[in-house]
């Protein structure tokens, strides 16, 4: 099992050392790049020294295609984006990060994260996705292109729907 490190994993100061247990910790490049601008250039260092890996996913369509499904897209930086596509790719990973956008999409995907970045452990509790819903008589649909109601004509407009995480 591998575990991937986003930015405010590395940020939060939690990680000084490799964790026992794991195949392999990892980062993307985008992540080191952002993590190098601020203070905990040393403990990256370190991290990169104790047998950290930096990898760059190799496809960020389907990351951002779920991001888009869940309508988190606009809200996720091009580490966020990197770290969720490395998710997918490597299969077997558990993904540290306080980004409750990131964990949201990570849950619709199936994978495994758990929080520990600079806001502590805090994790979501319900998946949100996005589905087409009339304006008018409140009815969803599963045609995301879909503008006009069939039923009553009023606009379709896609609004989160909450699942819980179970």
């Amino acid at each position: 099992m591998d575990l991937i490190l986003d930015s405010s994993a590395l940020l939060s100061g939690k990680f000084t050392s490799i964790p026992n247990g794991f195949d392999s910790v990892l980062i993307t490049d985008e992540v080191r790049t952002e993590v190098s601008k601020g203070r905990p250039e040393k403990s990256l260092v370190l991290l990169l020294d104790a047998g950290l890996r930096v990898l760059t996913p190799t496809d960020k369509d389907s990351a951002m295609e779920a991001a888009r499904r869940t309508g988190d897209l606009p809200k996720l930086s091009e580490a966020d984006l990197s770290v969720i596509a490395l998710a997918l790719e490597r299969h077997t990973v558990i993904v540290v990060t306080d980004d409750f956008a990131v964990q949201n999409v990570l849950s619709f995907l199936h994978i495994r994260f758990t929080g520990g970045g600079e806001l502590g452990d805090r994790t979501i509790r319900e998946t949100r996705i996005l589905k087409p819903r009339c304006r008018g008589c409140g009815r969803f649909y599963t045609d995301m292109a879909m503008k006009e109601c069939p039923i009553c004509g009023s606009e379709v407009r896609p609004v989160r729907s909450r699942d819980r995480i179970r």
